[in-house]
């Protein structure tokens, strides 16, 4: 028994007509009536009393018809709601830490709007501690934020994407590049090029330096991470990041990982409640979950 089988057989039980729903359907009234003939050998029972008046509906017609008139009609239901959602416009902002998406997910933005092109996505460029401001301005605000796993939840819910084990980027000529990983112990004598104070990565880098007895040698900062792999592509220093695809611009830098098992970062959206995000900002989210388990 096909779904179209029932779709016909509800249609012709409520029009109580075969030529009247077999106009509604689109259909010759001969397949309609085929189709019924068909429908009533398998089940092994009429379904229509066929009169003067019209099409009357057995007992067991009028069963299968209040079985399945329900499940029909929540199927148009399903149908003309999902058609709404794919034509409607929508729009979606995200405020997002400067490098994730030109850095780490070059591609989402792009398959995104491919996939859904009547969605608007509008990419706010902020610090972490900004996101972290923006979130808690509104219920419906989502924030796309690099953190340490431990500080997960501090002030909001989240939902974790991804989690990276941070790496020396260092360049081709610094002795520490022939290393198959180092210890945080080993930099004590390096110049560190960082992320600025409104970034977790500085107050990580006194933490782990802290650990090991140094103060860390920071020779500059910067909110631009392009800005500080160049730096680092000069030698001017090291830079303790997230593994990214490196450009020709780069080609010089070199990761090297870094033993320290507690060196993670995660890759994560927050927001207050998830049950007070729009739809919209639902589908963004589970988008990009589905990215990374591909």
């Amino acid at each position: 028994m096909e779904f179209k089988h029932i779709e016909y057989f509800v249609k012709a039980s409520e029009f109580k007509s075969m030529s009247q729903a077999a106009e509604a359907l689109f259909i010759s009234q001969q397949a309609l009536s085929k189709c019924m003939q068909n429908l009533e050998t398998e089940l092994g029972c009429k379904l229509f009393h066929r009169t003067s008046k019209g099409s009357i509906l057995t007992d067991e017609g009028q069963l299968l018809y209040d079985r399945f008139a329900p499940i029909v009609r929540k199927f148009y239901r399903t149908e003309a709601e999902i058609t709404a959602e794919l034509t409607a416009e929508r729009k979606i902002t995200v405020a997002n830490s400067p490098m994730l998406f030109g850095f780490l997910f070059p591609n989402v933005l792009y398959d995104f709007k491919e996939r859904y092109p009547n969605y608007e996505l509008e990419i706010l460029d902020r610090s972490d501690r900004e996101v972290m401001q923006y979130v808690q301005q509104c219920p419906s605000h989502l924030g796309l934020i690099t953190e340490p796993e431990h500080w997960h939840g501090r002030q909001s819910e989240f939902t974790l994407i991804r989690t990276y084990h941070l790496q020396l980027c260092v360049h081709k000529d610094n002795p520490l590049s022939e290393r198959k990983s180092v210890c945080f112990g080993d930099l004590r004598n390096e110049k560190f090029i960082l992320l600025d104070e409104q970034s977790y990565y500085p107050q990580i880098v006194r933490e782990k330096a802290a650990e090991h007895g140094f103060e860390p040698n920071i020779a500059f900062r910067s909110a631009d991470m392009h800005l500080l792999c160049s730096l680092a592509n000069q030698n001017k220093g090291v830079l303790i990041c997230i593994p990214v695809p490196m450009t020709e611009l780069f080609k010089d830098l070199r990761f090297v990982p870094i033993e320290d098992e507690d060196m993670t970062f995660s890759i994560a959206f927050l927001y207050q409640n998830y049950e007070k995000l729009g739809a919209p900002e639902k589908r963004f989210i589970e988008f990009m979950r589905s990215m990374e388990c591909e």
